[in-house]
């Protein structure tokens, strides 16, 4: 089974999901024994057979059946990219590991590495390519289409699949985060760095329906030469006319400036309503003192 040595991990709690569902079914029905079968040296195709079976069985809610089987092909389109995406991994990999950031950053326009935006959005096609051919393949031919056609809601179909087995998160729970990511992104359009800059940093809390959250530069780690070690703070513009515009609405906006005793320095406050949620947000001219670097930068040229 690739990653499926055993039943632990997810495929254990959907076990214990279909094992639930199997015991108020008689007789027992064919899908569970032949999930049952399944030993330790199953392939990933012979598991989405048997998730096909049990999602056409009818016994699970259709979002359900949706989940196991799409996160199947998932699995399959996974070890294909082992090796169909092995070339853009490891160019990916050498700029994160040289500028020390994660692939998860949000980036202002035109602050990432060289490059860098361009080849991870070029993954990402190569990935859904690959993720689409293997829904073809496996006869998963509405699925594949509205993958195609409706992202989102191939994701919210999914995601309420996921919380049938799962359910360690709320619905809501997942609106927020996708919400908080949104704003993170529309802010970052807004920035226009003077200087080397790592993704933006965020912190965040529901205030009573009201998001209070903190965006802000991550610090950077200069590498190399006399300032090897030193950690610095990016310059950057923030455009506040484009700011205001991404708002439903702004109840106020404001520049402040917490020096001692608090001594958190320059950011701009932001009351007011993002996609139809109450939020007080401030950007931050600087990271907080707990910060880690977001990115890692050599001072040292290169001879080209």
């Amino acid at each position: 089974m690739s990653e499926h040595e055993s039943r632990e991990g997810p495929l254990e709690r959907i076990g214990e999901k279909l094992s639930a569902i199997a015991e108020a079914i008689s007789p027992t029905p064919q899908w569970y024994r032949d999930w049952l079968a399944l030993g330790p040296a199953a392939s990933d195709e012979q598991l989405l057979a048997v998730f096909q079976a049990i999602r056409n069985s009818g016994d699970l809610p259709d979002d359900a059946g949706f989940f196991l089987v799409s996160w199947q092909i998932d699995e399959l389109a996974a070890c294909d990219a082992e090796t169909a995406l092995a070339d853009y991994e490891r160019r990916l990999n050498i700029i994160e590991t040289a500028y020390g950031f994660d692939e998860c950053g949000i980036w202002p326009a035109g602050a990432a590495p060289a490059g860098y935006q361009e080849l991870r959005e070029e993954c990402d096609r190569q990935w859904d390519r690959l993720f689409v051919e293997r829904m073809e393949q496996s006869g998963e031919h509405e699925m594949a289409r509205l993958f195609q056609t409706d992202d989102e809601q191939f994701e919210a179909v999914r995601e309420a699949g996921r919380q049938f087995f799962f359910g360690s998160q709320t619905p809501e729970d997942i609106a927020a985060l996708v919400w908080i990511r949104r704003l993170v992104a529309a802010v970052a359009d807004c920035i226009d760095a003077d200087s080397a800059m790592g993704p933006l940093g965020y912190r965040y809390f529901d205030d009573h329906g009201c998001w209070m959250i903190d965006l802000y530069p991550t610090p950077v780690e200069l590498i190399g030469g006399a300032a090897d070690g030193e950690i610095v703070a990016p310059g950057f513009a923030l455009d506040l006319d484009q700011l205001q515009s991404a708002f439903d609405e702004i109840d106020a906006f404001s520049w402040s400036s917490l020096g001692f005793p608090h001594d958190e320095g320059p950011r701009v406050i932001v009351e007011g309503v993002y996609d139809g949620r109450d939020v007080f947000l401030q950007i931050l001219a600087y990271a907080p003192e707990d910060e880690e670097p977001g990115m890692k930068l050599n001072t040292i040229r290169r001879n080209s």
